[in-house]
């Protein structure tokens, strides 16, 4: 079956931050997510979990490293006049979009999108290749987020 994107798409972020706040949402994180975004924040793992982060329970029932969000759905790192102040650790999740599988799946998910993101159609070209090439990495890093040991579900944690 061939991809509505088979001749390729356009997206630039237009940096209107509608995918960082506003609306709830979760970004969850990979070892690798957290090695940098520790780094950034010159932080212990421990420190900034406790600062940032929270545990999601999945439809699995697994629970998922997350990074929090404020009372108003905003991005932890989403400042006024900045954007994302972590923008240069951003996780995997941040730099993927918005070549996920959920948005590339037919075209009427693409377009829906498009009410909350203005960079979609727009912008930089991106050839099947690279789309394919961006939405394989971001599935591939999904099996690599953070989970909760289960032995530690029924221990009370610094993280909850």
């Amino acid at each position: 079956m061939d991809s509505f994107y088979k001749t390729g798409l356009r997206f630039s972020c237009t940096k209107c931050s509608r995918c960082c706040r506003g609306t709830p949402g979760v970004v969850f994180l990979t070892e690798n997510d957290l090695s940098r975004l520790c780094g950034w924040a010159q932080l212990s793992r421990e420190q900034f979990v406790q600062l940032y982060c929270h545990w999601i329970e999945n439809e699995q029932g697994e629970e998922i490293l997350s990074l929090r969000e404020l009372q108003n759905y905003d991005c932890i790192f989403w400042k006024e006049g900045i954007g994302c102040e972590a923008y240069e650790a951003r996780p995997v999740q941040c730099r993927t979009y918005p070549f996920w599988s959920q948005l590339l799946k037919d075209r009427a998910a693409w377009e829906h999108e498009k009410y909350r993101c203005p960079g979609l159609d727009s912008g930089a070209f991106h050839a099947e290749s690279e789309i394919e090439a961006v939405r394989n990495y971001h599935e591939e890093q999904k099996r690599e987020f953070i989970k909760r040991p289960k032995f530690r579900k029924s221990m009370q944690d610094s993280v909850d």
